[in-house]
């Protein structure tokens, strides 16, 4: 049975591949009309991809390349570069019934009538400038997940529930100003609210808006997030500028002001709780990178301690290019009220149209190696192929939250990087996505787990006195270090602590991982 399914979806891929030849070679004429995919091109791909509907866009992408358009289940999906930006810069943001059961629906990313007020109270926070000053909050956080995550003494890490505390942590110090300490276990029922309805609901489907679980977890979402705002509102400001939630509250009202609180919960952990399972799992694939990338962050360890601003181009290359290959938003809704022509395509009125980013992305026709992930792709000139990189969309309505979330994600690497070595393990699983719809996010189908340890266990740079500082090991702990080695044996050549003759790090192999985990780094 397995065999004849295969033969099947072979013969689909096929005639798939040869369909899509025909078209992008046979000489096409702009019209104006919007070629919509015929029944045995939906057949074909139904048989091949079944119910993943990202896969089918994306085939669909390379299938009407010369079009740059096509019409798919009453959506409008754009991916030439001019249409695109032509789209995003002249339609409204949304569809008709965007977000319409969302618990998001009455924030100001959901309705385009929101007060004024409310909108510059958010845009004044979200300013690059006001993010770098909150910073080294940010490193803070990090640094003590890394800390908790070394007390487990695991021999593997969920790093997605990991993510998901640090970066709920994260929104309460950057954007709240609040201890949340998701960290320390207090926010559980908050995540657990948060992955119910964005997860389990809205992305993998297994339960309806109108179950019972989903409205118990939207219910405790507000609750939970009434009772935040209170507090908040209750603390005294101890800064000149006024906390965002005063000026939310001064600017819309309480309900309202919960509402958005909500947004910056959900949205702001969402995002980047996706990304960091994504980038680690694409460094357990390629440990030479992993390490590459460990090297910059230990040369450059004391500037990011100092300034968490300090530029790290290889790990932003990197950030980019996962960002490019998975974008977590992976499409932009537009719509017009009214009929409008983009170039020489008609678009009736209450049209819904979709910026289709994944397509856009991982072209075959706008990028070199479209689908193979490189990581310092954006080191070189490549990098100036193409001005359709939009992973936090474009135009007037790009994502409030882009500074944040790279700043976030450039750190939380670093800083990973610094303290712990990625391996997979036999709980790692493969990495595939699922999308919610409703939101225009992706996330991994799975909670994402990875063995670990420290770095300098595995690290093959010579280790000599000049460079221990790169180890965070001064004076009393790098003796410590070495008794442990003489207690648990070395190679022969102990003149490798000579300067002239270092020995490798790989003889730290024999000291015992608990001892050294126990020593840390002190940075």
């Amino acid at each position: 049975m397995a065999d004849n399914h295969q033969i099947v979806s072979f013969c689909c891929i096929f005639f798939l591949k040869l369909i899509c030849y025909i078209i992008n070679v046979i000489p096409w004429l702009s019209n104006g009309s919007i070629p919509n995919p015929s029944w045995i091109i939906q057949y074909l791909l139904q048989k091949t991809f079944k119910d993943d509907k990202l896969k089918k866009l994306e085939f669909l992408t390379q299938l009407y390349h010369k079009q740059g358009l096509f019409r798919f289940d009453s959506k409008i999906y754009i991916f030439n570069q001019k249409l695109a930006q032509t789209a995003i810069n002249k339609l409204e943001k949304g569809a008709e019934n965007y977000l319409d059961n969302s618990p998001l629906k009455d924030t100001f990313l959901g309705s385009s009538q929101k007060s004024p007020e409310t909108r510059r109270a958010i845009a004044s926070l979200f300013r690059k400038t006001s993010i770098e000053e909150r910073a080294s909050s940010m490193t803070e956080d990090i640094k003590k997940m890394c800390l908790k995550m070394k007390q487990q003494s695991l021999r593997s890490v969920n790093i997605t529930h990991w993510s998901l505390r640090l970066a709920l942590d994260i929104v309460g110090h950057v954007l709240l100003q609040l201890d949340l300490n998701a960290l320390d276990g207090e926010q559980d029922e908050l995540l657990e609210c948060m992955v119910t309805i964005l997860h389990k609901c809205y992305a993998l489907n297994e339960i309806s808006t109108d179950s019972d679980e989903f409205k118990q977890a939207n219910e405790g979402l507000d609750r939970i997030t009434s009772n935040i705002l209170k507090d908040a509102l209750e603390k005294d400001d101890t800064t000149i500028q006024k906390r965002l939630v005063v000026q939310l509250h001064e600017a819309c009202g309480f309900e309202e002001a919960k509402d958005n609180m909500k947004l910056f919960l959900m949205a702001g952990t969402e995002t980047t709780a996706s990304s960091i399972p994504v980038v680690f799992s694409l460094l357990t694939d390629y440990p030479n990178i992993q390490e590459e990338l460990r090297d910059e962050a230990i040369d450059r360890w004391s500037e990011i301690m100092a300034e968490p601003t300090t530029s790290l181009p290889k790990i932003e290359s990197l950030i980019k290019e996962v960002l490019r290959l998975y974008p977590i938003a992976p499409f932009i809704s537009r719509q017009n009220n009214v009929p409008v022509n983009l170039g020489n395509i008609h678009l009736d009125e209450h049209s819904d149209v979709v910026i289709f980013t994944w397509g856009i992305h991982r072209s075959p026709y706008l990028w070199k190696d479209s689908k193979v992930f490189k990581p310092f792709r954006f080191l070189g000139e490549e990098s100036l192929q193409s001005n359709m990189y939009i992973p936090f969309g474009a135009g007037s309505r790009v994502c409030i939250g882009q500074h944040m979330a790279v700043l976030e994600l450039r750190l939380a690497i670093a800083i990973l990087l610094h303290t712990f070595t990625f391996s997979k393990n036999q709980s790692t699983p493969d990495l595939k996505f699922v999308v919610d719809w409703a939101h225009a996010v992706v996330h991994p189908d799975k909670d994402m787990i990875h063995g670990v340890q420290t770095p300098f266990l595995t690290d093959p740079r010579p280790l000599s006195w000049c460079n221990r500082k790169a180890l965070g090991l001064q004076g009393q702990k790098f003796a410590a270090v070495i008794l442990i080695i003489f207690d648990h044996g070395v190679p022969n050549n102990l003149n490798g602590l000579n300067r002239d003759k270092p020995i490798e790090r790989r003889t730290f192999q024999r000291a015992t991982t608990g001892v050294v985990l126990g020593l840390g780094r002190p940075g």
